[in-house]
Order: C-alpha cells, then structure tokens, then sequence
C-alpha cells in the first residue's frame, strides 16, 4: 500500500526557470540540476547538470551536493555535508540565494527523546534543562543533531566543529577530547545518558 501523500516532504519552486512548480518527495532520491532527467529541472548556466539531491529516509530528508561546480547552499550556508532538511529551508543552487524552499508534512514533529534543541534561541536542552556548551560543543552537538540516528564519520565531525578537512595526525586527539568533554557536560545533568554512540574507527551517532 503507498503511502499517503500528506506524509511526504515538497519541494516549492522560488523561480520561473524551475520545473516542476512543487515537487513531492515521494522517492527514495530526488535529482536536481540543468539536466532534462533530474527530477526538479533548473535551467541556469550556474547550476550543474547534476547539482543536487534529496534522499529520504523514513520521514527525514537528507540534502547533498552531487559535485556540483558552485556549491549547494541551504539558509545562505554553503554545504560541506549532508543537512537533514527542515520545514521552511531554502535551498540555493550555485548561489547563496534561494530558489527551492523545503517544506515539512508535519512542522510540528519533535524528537522522542529527553534531548531537545530550540532553533529560535540556539539553545539545547536535556530533560528540559539548558545545557552549556563551548562554542566547539555546540557545533559539534548540532551536526549530531541533525543527523540522529545515523552515522556522523569523523570527517564530518571535523568539518563541523574546525570549518576544514579533517586531519588525523592533527585533529584525531582534540576530536576525541570534544566528544569526551560533550558527554561529560550531557552526564552532569542526567549521570546515566548515555545517547552519543561510537563506531570504532568510522565516527558517531547520537541516539534520542
């Protein structure tokens, strides 16, 4: 049996030179560039044949750039990993303003876990208590955030907290110092969270 659509994330074009107007996310991969055979069409000399795509897994929504030549940007940031998509992203193509906008099924979703984070106030907090966090920390907490439940390589991890390349003879120690003083900061409020998994020689993955 297919599931409803009402279940399943859209597209909304920002552009005459998109096509289709709005898209939903019904398939496990979304292609996006100037290519006649990409899902969503952009025909824009700046946007590469294959620029883009959108991955579903379960109700979430990963973004990646396919190698495109001017970047894939989302809320003006260019990406240097896959972002999970959240309802109200606008998605740049080449360029930093938008011409796609994301929307959610269900906005109003919240993890189930005890660990929550409030986008409007930057601010994370465990069984409703504020957690203080270094700069690093946060950055770190927050690409984990947003990819729950899968696995953040240390490449990735790198990229979020440094803004750069992960270099092991350089960064495999601090990177390992952060985790552990991230874990320490969540078990000072709760001793017995235990929510950041490591996957011995490949990265993390935070459990809510």
């Amino acid at each position: 049996m297919s599931q409803p659509q009402a279940t399943f994330g859209r597209v909304i074009a920002l552009g005459q030179d998109v096509q289709p107007d709005e898209y939903l996310l019904d398939a496990e991969v979304c292609t996006i560039g100037r290519a006649p055979t990409c899902a969503i069409v952009v025909r824009r000399n700046i946007v590469s044949r294959l620029h883009a795509r959108i991955e579903r897994d379960g109700p979430r929504y990963l973004l990646h750039d396919s190698g495109s030549a001017n970047g894939t940007f989302v809320n003006g940031q260019r990406l240097t990993h896959p972002h999970m998509l959240q309802d109200g992203d606008g998605i740049g193509l080449g360029t930093a303003i938008p011409l796609l906008r994301f929307s959610d099924p269900d906005p109003t979703f919240v993890p189930s876990g005890r660990l929550r984070y409030d986008d409007a106030e930057l601010r994370f907090t465990l069984d409703q208590q504020p957690i203080e966090l270094t700069p690093s920390q946060f950055r770190l907490l927050k690409h984990l955030y947003q990819h729950a439940g899968s696995l953040c390589t240390r490449e990735s991890c790198a990229q979020a907290i440094w803004g750069r390349d992960y270099d092991p003879g350089l960064d495999a120690a601090a990177l390992d110092r952060t985790i552990a003083n991230l874990r320490g900061v969540l078990r000072q409020i709760d001793p017995e969270f235990d929510g950041i998994a490591t996957r011995r020689g490949t990265g993390y993955q935070l459990n809510i």
